[in-house]
């Protein structure tokens, strides 16, 4: 399902894992855009995740599909991650 947003997101759950720091996060993914993703975490490990830090979603497809993002929104066990192109890599 598409919303009215300046970069439209798809909605799609599928099982994802979130590595930031050295640790691999099991997560869900609820939705999907150009620019990023939103994620519900299902490790106890979220309080440990901060705004801004710099971490890799793989998505768990037929074959995995990796994402290098950024953190942009925390919200209880939901998180906000902003897509990064390699050369945004600190």
């Amino acid at each position: 399902m598409l919303n009215d947003r300046g970069n439209a997101r798809v909605e799609y759950i599928t099982k994802c894992e979130f590595d930031i720091k050295g640790i691999v996060h099991k997560c869900l993914l609820d939705n999907l855009s150009t620019t990023g993703a939103s994620v519900e975490m299902t490790s106890s490990y979220q309080d440990y995740i901060q705004v801004g830090e710099i971490g890799t979603l793989t998505i768990l497809l037929s074959s995995p599909v990796k994402y290098l993002c950024t953190v942009v929104r925390i919200k209880s066990t939901q998180l906000g991650l902003q897509f990064l192109d390699n050369d945004d890599r600190m």
